[in-house]
């Protein structure tokens, strides 16, 4: 296991970090070690891909050679224009003072919201009940404060870096601790046999389009790496997933040092990457294009905004089209949420800055946006078949694959109960956040129009978010749910760096600052230990070790004995579903679902609901005329049976020795292989 953790880590360092470097100090310039390496990763994920993704256009999919010249590209032709335009020649300094101490006026006010919230999440009080009155108490406190104190200078850049290396330590410790102790060899998350058969489709055919209509960024990036490493995507995800928890933590430092000092970039790193919920829920699930799209590229393309705000130049124009397009690269529903974040920002950002006359920050906005739009709409245009998706919406067609996607997720997720909410975001972001909101909005000292506009827009990403997680007809409530901690994320950020230090040694004070640390303290410890725990073993949890000793073993049989073709599996064996067959055998189809899923139409492949009703007709009369046909028009190999599924009978395969000769069977599974006729 060691030695498959330094492969990967060597080729994700070839693929994914260093390929951007020069990326990173050509358009970001001067900035700490930790920020430049931050988006040196988030060029690198941006170009590799996009790079790679060319020669699947002829046909040609992720070859070595496809793996070694797409990161070589990018880093040489980085390098040609840091040599021939050198690098930014000053460090933008953030868009407002660090947040002052709390007045003495405000504390008993935040005393008395910090014990209610301290209280909420101990289970004494209800979330619906205790938010209003918290609400209120925040504001008052924000109100009554008067102007605070002045913002000290910010720590040491030695005493920071430590601080931060001991928060991506505890990051690392979140992420490996589970799989380390109770996975290995495998790694929790139902979806990462999704993730495995569309990396496996880039290495053998360069497209996911028979699959599923989804943005091939992520997958294109780890085929690369799986083709540097000589690791399976399923012997991959194992040991590399987990550092991708890393990547909130980095990106909301990035943020949070951007809008209000290191001080905050620090407190948001440790809040997004060890406390907040989300990140851990994508992992644990091995939903890894989310996190990538909507928890480190958007929230990287929101600092280029605000940095674009503070200082219009080419460079940070740049850094936001490349960085918010890429987004598009790696996730529809990410997509989906920052072009919302966007739209908000627009109308928030442009008519102050008409009405002020800073027609060049104007300027600059627009054609940063209008450049980010043009890129989206060209990593857009063949993924998601957008003349046809648009000549549908205009009446001129068929709606086409997404579409048709778009139209099944309309209300058929329902929403959780608002009491569901500190799961995915916790209990300190939560609360810290909602006491952040108020203080950023009526800071009452001097700061220029970028850093007063600034947290408007974050008020925005949170209303946009929590609305979207309240409705079915967002489609997605339960990811907006998820990422409305990013920007609360940055408020409680705010709110924590402003309780930990007191204007002075005033008892209410340190009593304020005692309450703040014990409520993030008692987060940190609960989402440590979480992810400590076993993977969960209920069959609707999809971040449970989705794997069995039987399955494996039918597994690693479809793997040997592969000769192309296709196979058709009950939709579940025990819990595990079809679709780690397919992933373990090295096949695509036939992709099988429950029948209620199948008749909702949600998260369907392109080829819609006959290929799975077909495998169902296979599977519940294995003798029909109508079953040879669809054996013979999918190519079927091989009948892979769960023998308690449903209105499923594994023994009539068992009565047809004419037609099916049984391959493989233990005390779950049974193989049979169609025999041919002449």
């Amino acid at each position: 296991m060691l030695g498959d953790l330094i492969s990967a880590l060597l080729a994700a360092l070839v693929v994914g970090v260093a390929p951007g470097w020069f990326w990173a100090r050509l358009l970001r310039g001067p900035a700490d070690r930790a920020e430049l390496a931050t988006h040196s990763v988030a060029f690198s994920v941006s170009l590799v891909p996009a790079l790679a993704l060319l020669p699947t256009y002829a046909g040609i999919p992720v070859t070595p050679a496809v793996a070694l010249v797409s990161p070589a590209a990018v880093f040489l032709s980085g390098l040609a224009l840091y040599l021939r335009f050198g690098g930014s020649k000053a460090e933008a300094p953030p868009l407002a003072p660090q947040p002052p101490a709390p007045p003495p006026r405000a504390l008993p006010l935040l005393a008395a919201a910090l014990l209610l919230a301290a209280g909420a999440a101990a289970g004494l009080f209800s979330l619906q009940a205790a938010a209003p009155a918290f609400v209120l108490l925040a504001a008052g406190a924000a109100l009554a404060g008067g102007r605070g104190e002045p913002g000290e200078p910010p720590a040491g850049g030695r005493l920071s870096g430590l601080l931060l290396a001991g928060i991506l330590l505890l990051v690392l410790l979140r992420g490996y601790a589970g799989p380390v102790a109770h996975d290995w060899p495998h790694i929790r998350g139902i979806d990462k046999y999704t993730q495995a058969i569309m990396v496996d489709l880039m290495l053998s055919r360069g497209s996911l389009e028979a699959y599923m209509v989804y943005p091939p960024g992520f997958h294109a990036l780890c085929a690369a790496v799986s083709r540097l490493s000589g690791l399976e995507p399923l012997e991959l995800f194992p040991v590399l997933a987990p550092a991708f928890l890393l990547l909130p933590a980095l990106s909301l430092y990035a943020l949070g040092r951007a809008l209000w000092g290191r001080r905050c970039g620090l407190a948001a790193a440790f809040l997004g990457g060890v406390v907040l919920g989300s990140p851990y829920l994508y992992l644990a699930e091995a939903r890894y294009p989310q996190l990538i799209s909507a928890q480190f590229l958007t929230v990287l393309a929101v600092a280029a905004l605000f940095r674009l705000l503070a200082s219009p130049s080419l460079r940070e124009g740049a850094v936001l089209a490349l960085l918010g397009s890429s987004v598009v690269l790696y996730h529809h529903v990410g997509a989906y949420f920052f072009a919302l974040v966007l739209a908000a920002a627009s109308l928030l950002l442009l008519p102050p800055l008409l009405l002020r006359g800073e027609r060049r920050r104007a300027a600059a906005l627009v054609l940063a946006l209008s450049a980010l739009g043009a890129l989206s709409v060209l990593y857009a245009w063949d993924t998601y078949d957008l003349p046809r998706t648009v000549a549908g919406l205009l009446g001129g067609g068929g709606p086409g694959a997404t579409g048709e996607a778009v139209a099944g997720a309309i209300g058929t997720q329902q929403p959780f109960p608002l009491s569901h909410l500190p799961e995915p975001v916790s209990h300190p972001v939560l609360w810290l956040g909602l006491l952040g909101i108020p203080f950023a909005l009526v800071d009452r000292r001097r700061i220029p129009l970028a850093g007063r506009l600034a947290p408007w827009v974050l008020l925005a990403w949170c209303l946009i978010m929590f609305c979207g997680s309240r409705t079915a007809l967002s489609g997605f409530p339960e990811r907006f749910e998820r990422d409305l901690g990013l920007p609360l994320a940055l408020f409680a950020a705010y709110a924590l760096v402003m309780l930990l230090r007191p204007a002075a040694a005033r008892p209410a004070a340190l009593a304020v600052s005692a309450l703040a640390a014990l409520l993030v303290a008692a987060g940190a410890a609960r989402s440590l230990a979480v992810a400590a725990a076993p993977a969960p073993d209920g069959p609707s949890d999809s971040a449970r070790l989705a794997i069995t000793p039987n399955v494996e073993a039918a597994g690693e049989w479809l793997e040997r004995h592969n000769t192309g073709g296709n196979i058709i599996v009950t939709p579940y064996i025990d819990h595990v579903p079809s679709r780690a067959l397919l992933a373990m055998g090295g096949y695509s189809a036939v992709q099988t679902f429950n029948l209620s899923r199948i008749e909702r139409n949600r998260d369907l492949p392109p080829s819609g609901k006959e290929p799975p009703l077909d495998a169902f007709v296979v599977m519940k009369r294995p003798g029909s005329p109508e079953a040879r046909r669809v054996l013979r028009e999918y190519d079927v190999r091989y009948v892979v049976l769960s023998k308690d599924y449903p209105g499923v009978d594994w023994r009539r395969f068992e009565r047809l020795p004419g037609l099916y000769g049984k391959t493989f069977e233990n005390e779950d599974v049974a193989i049979y292989a169609p025999k041919k006729r002449t």
